[in-house]
């Protein structure tokens, strides 16, 4: 009997050893790609974050959020603000772009935060060297607290520059791991954690459904791996699948209503649709040898990526939504894992897990159109488990080094998010006013 982690956190004793037809039929694996790390700051637009304006403590509070919001999502090189001249820093919301130009900022974002009634009023202002001495962006936003307004401030200054929103005010499902094994999410800058689950017991695999409000998972509270429901906001988790075997790996269809888990209480580790309502079987989906697990669904929800052992080794195939037709698409590395569809449909990539020829695990890309992989993560320690940004721009995932790491996929500046003991991270969808 073979032992594979396949989805990173459920240990199977289950995969059989192939048999000589699988061994004779398996095709030769090539090694996994290499990369070479190159300065992250290079040729990023250069921009210049002074301290906002206001009530102190709004104002100080304001300027945190919005340098590391702008700093995290790797698009901007944030320039340190020590190098501004006085007359700078005491220019208010007004502007200088000559000034501006001669510390080297391309563009300068500026920020007034005040009490407004018993919440908050936030005023943006964007400006851009060469485009005169008026801002390119002007907004006030309110609320009742200034983080969220700030998400807003820098999710519209993204917009400005890559007409696509950023997802600030998303959030990330993880398992925690250590002495409090249990589901958390945390908003995407690595603030505002929150522990969901109660249930004294290992917890792993969350999937955040398609409208946030919910959390699939998998924990061990009655002894076997079970698939239960929990609020994102917390509370009592709800079981919906108790089958002998495994009840593992859950995730979402398009709409929230169904699931798509693999299942083994008709023998083998099979991926089946189930009702998120009641864990009913809707539909079994896989119908092999081998072990199939660590199922993701495309954005159009049309197609399934998943692992299988079926020749042999784990290896990523794909095949349509209604099942059957599999169709294997890594053949580069012996050990391939947890598949996930970037979000957007114009970009047919999806991000795994592969160990490479010195036993290391890193963060590839495979490319559903060429058929290429390339290597995201190198060097640093062993990194797994990847989800994607609902804008398709940064990954998360976890890592050996500790915690959650998020990194811009075109500049592969990357950030540690939480320092604690994670794995198996879901981003959720973005905030209701992404466009």
């Amino acid at each position: 009997m073979k032992t594979y982690p396949i989805a990173t956190g459920i240990l199977l004793a289950t995969i059989a050893a192939p048999g000589p037809a699988q061994a004779a039929d398996q095709p030769e694996v090539e090694d996994l790609p290499q990369i070479t790390i190159t300065d992250p700051n290079r040729d990023l637009f250069r921009l210049a974050l002074p301290g906002a304006v206001g009530d102190a403590d709004l104002a100080a509070a304001a300027t945190d959020i919005e340098r590391r919001d702008l700093d995290l999502v790797g698009l901007f090189r944030v320039l340190n603000p020590e190098s501004f001249p006085d007359s700078l820093v005491k220019e208010g919301l007004g502007f200088s772009s000559d000034l501006w130009s001669q510390v080297g900022a391309q563009g300068v974002s500026k920020l007034r935060a005040t009490r407004d009634g018993g919440g908050v009023a936030l005023e943006g202002r964007l400006y851009q060297i060469g485009r005169g001495e008026s801002a390119v962006l002007t907004k006030t936003y309110r609320g009742p607290e200034v983080r969220p307004l700030v998400h807003m401030w820098a999710n519209d200054v993204i917009m400005q520059f890559t007409g696509l929103r950023g997802v600030f005010g998303s959030r990330i499902a993880f398992a925690m791991t250590g002495k409090n094994p249990e589901i958390a999410t945390v908003g995407m800058d690595g603030q505002e954690l929150k522990v969901v689950t109660q249930m004294r017991s290992e917890c792993l695999l969350p999937a955040l459904s398609p409208s946030g409000g919910q959390i699939a998972f998998n924990s061990y509270l009655r002894g076997g791996a079970d698939l239960w429901l929990v609020s994102a906001s917390g509370g009592r988790a709800r079981h919906i699948s108790d089958r002998p075997g495994l009840n593992t790996g859950p995730a979402w269809l398009p709409g929230g209503n169904a699931l798509v888990a693999t299942l083994s209480f008709e023998g083998n580790a099979d991926l089946y649709k189930i009702s998120a309502a009641d864990g009913k079987v809707i539909a079994r989906l896989t119908d092999s040898p081998g072990n199939d697990l660590s199922a993701a669904v495309s954005p159009g929800g049309d197609q399934i990526a998943f692992v299988s052992d079926r020749q042999g080794t784990p290896q990523i195939y794909l095949m349509s939504s209604s099942g059957g037709g599999a169709r294997r698409v890594t053949y580069q590395g012996s050990y391939n894992q947890t598949p996930r569809f970037c979000p957007r449909k114009e970009t047919p990539i999806i991000a795994f897990t592969g160990r490479d020829e010195r036993n290391v695990f890193d963060i590839f890309l495979h490319d559903m159109r060429t058929g290429k992989n390339d290597r995201v993560t190198q060097g640093q320690g062993s990194n797994y488990d990847p989800a994607w940004s609902p804008d398709g721009r940064l990954l998360v995932y976890a890592s050996s080094r500790g915690g959650l790491f998020v990194m811009n996929l075109q500049t592969h500046k990357e950030f540690r998010i939480y320092k604690g003991g994670a794995k198996n991270p879901s981003w959720g969808p973005p905030p209701a006013d992404f466009k």
